[in-house]
């Protein structure tokens, strides 16, 4: 006569502590990503707002060195200003004229919470005549709660590369 012996008891799936650990687990590396990705838009958005800025005074050269009369009879030079409006940017490009009326100024904002400091109003001459600074240089910190960039505009118009801070 053949005996059955009962086979070994098996269970399936995995046991609460197991299941714990792997959820924790899952929670770190998703809180680390999640941190990772939020400093990454952070610091994206002040590099957006360095290069708005610097595009718009490149612009405001180029167009007062050519000699681009914006509307004007007699071009004096091309303006760039930067102020803040409930926690937007908003930079302002328009020829400023000796004679005649400009055209309407160019305003666009930079990336909400990115800010200018110190706050520019400069104008760009006609000829290459460079930009009034009242100074040599003028260092030009782009900003938001986390991040700042740095970089030196010099009274020729040219601009440094720059660099985080």
């Amino acid at each position: 006569m053949m005996r059955f012996s009962p086979l070994p008891l098996r269970t399936a799936g995995f046991t609460l502590i197991e299941l714990l650990v792997v959820v924790t687990i899952a929670m770190l590396v998703l809180g680390g990503a999640l941190a990772a990705f939020i400093n990454f838009t952070d610091r994206r958005a002040v590099l957006n707002g360095v290069g708005e800025l610097k595009t718009y005074l490149d612009r405001a050269q180029a167009r007062a060195r050519t000699g681009d009369v914006g509307g004007c009879d007699e071009l004096v030079g091309y303006r760039v200003q930067t102020y803040l409006n409930n926690n937007v940017t908003e930079l302002s490009f328009q020829a400023v004229c000796e004679t005649g009326t400009p055209n309407t100024a160019q305003v666009v904002y930079l990336p909400s919470g990115v800010t200018v400091s110190p706050n520019l109003d400069l104008t760009f001459s006609v000829l290459n005549a460079g930009v009034d600074l009242g100074a040599a240089s003028q260092d030009i910190t782009v900003a938001n709660d986390s991040h700042s960039y740095l970089f030196t505009l010099y009274q020729e118009g040219r601009m440094s590369e720059g660099d985080w801070q």
